[in-house]
C-alpha cells in the first residue's frame, strides 16, 4: 500500500502537471500596460489601456479581460473592451475612496498584478478652498469700510481737538487710530491662517518625484517584463506569474547601459533571433528600466 507521503507527492506532481499544461499548450500571454497611471483621484474616471500578446508576439483578439481592484475588504471588477488595435483593450475605472489599491489585469490565462495605485482623496477640498477665498474677499471689503469710517471720524475729531482742545475729541481720535492699526494687525494674522488652509498637502507629490530606480521597478511589472524574467528585486516577486522559458534571471544581472538601452528599444537589432518582444517603450521608460535592472 502507498503511504500518505507517496500519495501527497503524487497529488503534488499531478497538480503541477495540470497547471503546466496551459503553459506548454501556448496558454500564456504578456500583458503590457500603456503607461503607469498618475494623479489618480477617488471618484474620478481613470482610463487604463493595455495590450495582450500571446508569447509576447501574437496579438490576441476576442478576449474579455477584467480588471480587479482591492482595498482591504472592498473590491470591484471592471470589464475591458477591445478597441481599434487587435491586441489593445481599454477600461474605465473609478475608485470609490482614497488609499493604496491593489489591482490586477486578467486576460487569456494570465492574472497579472500591477503596481499598487495610490489614489488621492476627491477634489472636494478644492471647493472648500474656494469658499475660504470668497469669505476672505468679503472680510477684506468689510475691513476697508471700517478703516475708511474710522479714518474719517478720526480726522474730523483730530481737527476739533486741535481747535478746541476737547478731551472727548482727543479720545475719539485715539480710538479711531487704534481701530485702523488694529484692523491691519488682524488682517495679517487671519491672512496667514487662510493661506495655510488653502495650501495643498505636501503628500500629493507627482510621479516626477519618484526615483528612476523605483519607476523602473514599477515599469518592470506594468510592461510585462516579469512575465518572462525572474527578478527578486521586485517586492513579493513570488506572487507574479513568471513563465521561465529560458529568459535571463535578472535578479543579479547588470549590463552596459547603452547595450541594455538598445536591447529594450529594439531587441531584434541586438539579437536577430531573439524571442523578446518589442514593447514600444518610450525613451524615459527605457532609461528607468535600465536604472532598475542595473541597480543593486
Amino acid at each position: 500500500m502507498f503511504s500518505r507521503i507517496h500519495v501527497a507527492i503524487g497529488l503534488a506532481l499531478l497538480l503541477a502537471f495540470v497547471f503546466a499544461i496551459p503553459v506548454f499548450a501556448g496558454g500564456w500571454a504578456v500583458i503590457t500596460l500603456d503607461s503607469l497611471p498618475a494623479g489618480v483621484v477617488a471618484g474620478e474616471p481613470l482610463i487604463v489601456g493595455f495590450t495582450v500578446l500571446q508569447h509576447g508576439r501574437t496579438p490576441m483578439t476576442g478576449l474579455d479581460p477584467t480588471i480587479t481592484a482591492t482595498l482591504h475588504k472592498e473590491q470591484f471588477v471592471v470589464h475591458a473592451e477591445p478597441d481599434s488595435k487587435p491586441d489593445h483593450y481599454t477600461a474605465t475605472l473609478s475608485f470609490p475612496k482614497e488609499g493604496e489599491w491593489e489591482w490586477s489585469i486578467q486576460a487569456f490565462s494570465m492574472d497579472q498584478p500591477m503596481p499598487v495605485l495610490n489614489v488621492a482623496a476627491s477634489m472636494a477640498g478644492t471647493s472648500n478652498s474656494i469658499t475660504v477665498k470668497t469669505e476672505s474677499v468679503k472680510s477684506i471689503s468689510l475691513l476697508w469700510i471700517i478703516r475708511a469710517l474710522a479714518l474719517g471720524i478720526g480726522t474730523i475729531s483730530f481737527v476739533i481737538a486741535s481747535r478746541h482742545q476737547s478731551r472727548l475729541a482727543i479720545a475719539l481720535t485715539a480710538f479711531c487710530l487704534f481701530v485702523v492699526l488694529g484692523s491691519f494687525v488682524t488682517r495679517v494674522a487671519s491672512g496667514s491662517k487662510v493661506e495655510a488652509q488653502a495650501e495643498p498637502p505636501s503628500e500629493s507629490l507627482s510621479e516626477s518625484s519618484m526615483s528612476q530606480v523605483e519607476l523602473g521597478r514599477q515599469l518592470f511589472v506594468a510592461k510585462g517584463c516579469i512575465t518572462c524574467h525572474v527578478n527578486r528585486k521586485i517586492s513579493n516577486s513570488s506572487e507574479y506569474w513568471t513563465i521561465e522559458m529560458g529568459a535571463t534571471d535578472l535578479s543579479n544581472f547588470s549590463a552596459n547601459p547603452e547595450v541594455l538601452f538598445m536591447r529594450l528599444k529594439d531587441p531584434a537589432s541586438v539579437k536577430s533571433d531573439t524571442k523578446m518582444p518589442n514593447l514600444g517603450l518610450r525613451k524615459e521608460e527605457i532609461e528607468a528600466l535600465v536604472a532598475f535592472i542595473n541597480s543593486k
